[in-house]
């Protein structure tokens, strides 16, 4: 079954981009099973988002992160205060007779949008913590989808290495029978041989790195390989690539971004909140006095102010600028890095592309028509072993070459799907 691996990447990497069976809230409901036999991309990233160690300790941010808005919210606690005045004294003041006591209430009144802006601080917090969960999701999938594309150039690399080894079998066998009719040497029959147990080693080898590649793909759900192959195939190139400026265009919306758009929010109702503290809150009081010497009871009111003689709050204004300045440098940064990766993974595909391109338009279609005629000459005599050993050679590099230049190709567009957050067929080319 073909797929088009950098599409269904799009598919999850989208606004709505789970199917309810995966859905993060889905996911205490229904766990997805470990694959058997084969796996498909959409069953790898179900498990990376029901398991990826770094998905699942954001539930518990996000939760501290809405529990601070409360906190950030609450009002200050009234203060219950209670004076005795006159006791323990001498002469009339001895003992307690002449005491006078207070017993009252004080309340903190905050003035200058202090507690909005904590809110509003708060809440921007919980956006860096959402944004920040998106970030590294994008980041998790695309990883996986890297690794499944490893996972499809590998089997494409072993089948070769298959093809390879059956070639090599090929040669000895008619090297043999050359050899029975008296015209090939046992040089040529031992070179043969030598050549059919370096495919053997080839083969393992790819064997190997397939097997390496399926456990790397597995821990990224913290599991074993349980399955033995990746479905899909990795599909030959796009007829053309996107304008590069179109491609930056598009990382616009990349959460890492947009996280650093929300830090500079939150940077800048933190200097609000600095500005505010200038303003002096007030506490204002009421309390009962009753005085025992004459039995008669009134009312207290208290208003404090604090008098901003020493300290209006200079230094606190000052960090948050330096913090708000350095958020608004770091937007530009996060933009910046965003550009470049794209501008590398642009070079990648544009590479890959054409190396493929070149391998796949004659070069190896001449290598094999070279090898099936050196091959027949062989038979016939007309052609040494050495000179079909060579032909054999050439022909498995460029088999080689097609398998790792589409193993790039797919792999820089994933990474750029992953950037932009949509399909490369979709953006202007």
């Amino acid at each position: 079954m073909k797929s088009s691996i950098p599409i269904l990447l799009l598919v999850l990497l989208s606004g709505t981009w789970l199917p309810s069976a995966v859905r993060a809230g889905d996911a205490a409901d229904k766990a997805a099973a470990l694959p058997q036999g084969s796996v498909s991309l959409a069953e790898a990233f179900a498990l990376v988002l029901e398991r990826h160690p770094s998905l699942q300790i954001y539930e518990f941010d996000r939760r501290a992160a809405e529990a601070r808005v409360l906190s950030a919210l609450e009002r200050p606690n009234p203060e219950l205060e209670t004076e005795i005045e006159d006791v323990l004294g001498s002469g009339d003041f001895r003992g307690f007779d002449s005491a006078v006591y207070n017993v009252g209430v004080s309340q903190l009144i905050e003035l200058g949008g202090k507690r909005r802006l904590r809110g509003e601080m708060a809440r921007y917090r919980v956006s860096e913590t959402e944004l920040s969960y998106e970030a590294q999701k994008r980041a998790v999938l695309a990883e996986t989808a890297v690794r499944f594309v490893d996972v499809l150039e590998t089997q494409r690399a072993e089948a070769d290495a298959r093809a390879t080894e059956d070639i090599a079998k090929e040669a000895l066998d008619n090297v043999s029978r050359q050899q029975d009719e008296g015209r090939a040497s046992s040089l040529d029959v031992a070179q043969s041989e030598i050549a059919v147990e370096e495919a053997k080693v080839a083969l393992e080898n790819a064997r190997l790195q397939g097997e390496l590649a399926r456990q790397r793909l597995a821990s990224l759900w913290n599991e074993e390989a349980t399955f033995d192959s990746a479905q899909g195939e990795l599909l030959p190139p796009a007829a053309a690539a996107p304008m590069l400026e179109d491609l930056k265009l598009a990382c616009e919306e990349h959460p890492r971004l947009r996280l650093a758009e929300a830090e500079l929010s939150t940077a800048r109702s933190g200097l609000e909140l600095e500005v505010a503290k200038r303003t002096p809150d007030v506490t204002a009081g009421l309390a009962f006095r009753h005085d025992s010497p004459s039995d008669d009871g009134a009312l207290v009111l208290a208003v404090s102010v604090p008098l901003p003689l020493w300290n209006r709050n200079e230094g606190g204004i000052a960090e948050a600028e330096a913090v708000r300045d350095r958020q608004a440098a770091s937007v530009g940064l996060a933009r910046r890095e965003l550009e470049m990766a794209v501008v590398s993974a642009y070079a990648e595909l544009r590479a890959a592309r054409a190396e493929y391109a070149s391998v796949t338009g004659k070069l190896i279609q001449a290598a094999e028509s070279a090898y099936d005629s050196t091959l027949e000459g062989h038979r016939l005599g007309r052609f040494t072993y050495l000179e079909l050993l060579e032909a054999r050679r050439e022909l498995v590099s460029l088999r080689a070459r097609k398998t790792t230049a589409l193993g790039k190709y797919h792999r820089a567009r994933v990474t750029l799907e992953s950037l932009t957050g949509r399909d490369l067929s979709e953006i202007n080319s």
